[in-house]
């Protein structure tokens, strides 16, 4: 099965039986925002986006009343006690999974998780209480200890580099230092470390095409395979105008190259992903869908310790539907319950995640002569 498949859900019968019967249900993730601040300022990442829809996150690295210059080749704002989850959520947070019965962990951004500066306290007592471990990074923070452990304990890793080569790299993640070969020397460490334990680690890169890399996507595809990572996924740039800035005629092209680059270069050990009709969702409204089942099964969390209903709408203080400072995340299934229930998901900002949505009603709500199978 795809490791992206939006049935999963379907798997937790006890869960769906809840939401059947009208019940708060345990998530089974937690994609969390450890900090603002990231020493990368990509051009497509919607939170330092001039029309981002996550831009409000600038908030926190950002002095009040002074607005960054977002197109520079630099990192934005600075890193601080206010740009990311309190410090005391190192050692809370996993106990606080635990208490609840959430088995899984994503690490993710907003900023870089593996700057926030108590990120390797944090990864220590995920691991300690046996939690489920992903993380999404840009790769220049791996150090050997972080490699090993996450060789050892981690569930999937998945690195954005969105090129195959330093120039295209530099103008893509607008960084101010030329540290791609670092980067990649981090992937191939990971690598290794996996081979010679015997690890069953999921090593992945992130692609997002952009009209200033749509032309690197055929030899990203070849140079990370021959690297030996285990899948490289490749999205679209989600805007506002629902085109990842790309013609009609470039995003026909690209989805001609994917999927022949998928017949000829997929094997048992490398996977090349992409959704095909994700970015035809960008810009369409949420009427082909009544209820948002997703915020049920994976909550996110900013790096301003509050609780939303999605990644989509992180930021969004509309959306703030909890604070993990003054309730247990056991607390909150049952405080969250009536906003969840009430959530109007053609207010919400285009779906990429309306597969899943459309997957779980398919299984949650009854249908038309449901035992004619």
């Amino acid at each position: 099965m795809d490791i992206y498949s939006p049935s999963k859900a379907i798997f937790h019968t006890d869960k769906i039986k809840q939401l059947q019967e009208h019940k708060p249900i345990i998530p089974t993730l937690l994609q969390v925002d450890l900090e603002a601040y990231c020493n990368d300022n990509c051009m497509f990442c919607s939170y330092r986006k001039e029309n981002g829809y996550n831009n409000s996150m600038l908030d926190l690295i950002v002095p009040k009343g002074k607005l960054p210059i977002i197109n520079e080749n630099k990192p934005i704002g600075q890193p601080s006690k206010q740009s990311g989850l309190d410090e005391a959520m190192a050692y809370k947070l996993p106990m606080m999974m635990k208490q609840a019965g959430i088995p899984a962990i994503e690490l993710t951004g907003g900023g870089e998780p593996t700057i926030w500066p108590h990120f390797d306290y944090l990864l220590d007592n995920i691991i300690s209480n046996g939690i489920e471990l992903g993380l999404v990074t840009n790769g220049s923070n791996l150090t050997p200890s972080r490699i090993s452990r996450i060789v050892s304990f981690g569930t999937w890793i998945r690195i954005s580099m969105d090129a195959s080569n330093q120039e295209t790299h530099k103008k893509i993640h607008r960084t101010p230092n030329n540290d791609f070969e670092r980067r990649i020397e981090n992937i191939k460490s990971l690598v290794t470390a996996k081979k010679a334990s015997n690890s069953q680690l999921t090593i992945g890169i992130s692609f997002i095409i952009t009209p200033q890399n749509k032309s690197d996507v055929e030899d990203s595809a070849r140079f990370y395979k021959r690297l030996g990572v285990d899948n490289i996924r490749f999205s679209w740039m989600y805007d506002k105008e629902g085109h990842a800035g790309l013609t009609e005629i470039d995003i026909l092209a690209l989805k001609i190259k994917l999927g022949a680059l998928k017949k000829e270069l997929e094997t048992s050990d490398f996977k090349l992903l992409y959704s095909s009709d994700r970015i035809d969702s960008f810009s369409q409204p949420n009427t082909d869908f009544n209820t948002c089942y997703y915020q049920r099964f994976v909550w996110s969390i900013g790096a301003d310790n509050l609780v939303y209903p999605c990644c989509i709408q992180k930021y969004n203080k509309d959306y703030a539907f909890g604070d993990i400072r003054k309730n247990t995340l056991l607390e909150l299934v049952e405080l969250m319950n009536e906003q969840m229930t009430n959530l109007d998901v053609k207010m919400c900002s285009p779906c990429w995640l309306r597969d899943r949505n459309k997957s779980i009603a398919s299984a949650v709500e009854q249908p038309p002569h449901h035992n004619f199978v």
